[in-house]
Formats: C-alpha cells, sequence, structure tokens
C-alpha cells in the first residue's frame, strides 16, 4: 500500500509540474501536445487509483456495519 501512496504522490506532483509548465510558458506545438498527452495519461491513472480507494473504503465501511450489528 506505501507504493502506491508514492505512486499517486509521484503522480499528482508531475502533473502539478506540467499544469504550471503550460500556464507559464509558451511552448512548441510539439511540446505542449506532449505534455497534455502526458498530463491526460496520468489523470487516467489517478482516477483508477481514486476509484480503487473508494472501493477499498465502502468494503471497509461495509465490514464495520456488519461486525457492529453482531456486537
Amino acid at each position: 500500500m506505501e507504493k502506491n501512496k508514492i505512486d499517486f504522490e509521484s503522480q499528482l506532483s508531475r502533473l502539478d509540474v506540467i499544469v504550471k509548465t503550460m500556464e507559464s510558458k509558451t511552448l512548441p506545438l510539439d511540446e505542449s501536445l506532449a505534455l497534455f498527452d502526458e498530463g491526460i495519461a496520468i489523470i487516467k491513472q489517478l482516477e483508477v487509483s481514486l476509484n480503487d480507494a473508494e472501493k477499498k473504503i465502502t468494503e471497509i465501511l461495509s465490514s464495520d456495519k456488519v461486525t457492529s450489528k453482531k456486537q
């Protein structure tokens, strides 16, 4: 799980760098497109990670409710 956190954080940091670079510089079209493409790929990976985390939270809450009813 620690590896996932590092991957998520590093992907988020890279996305931040991409956004700031694109906002603050006039880049050649090819470079802008490459950064945009990389950013979209990172966003998709982050969405998968967030969806996985949401599923885990739902599972934990569901199992906690089951445990609470038994007590």
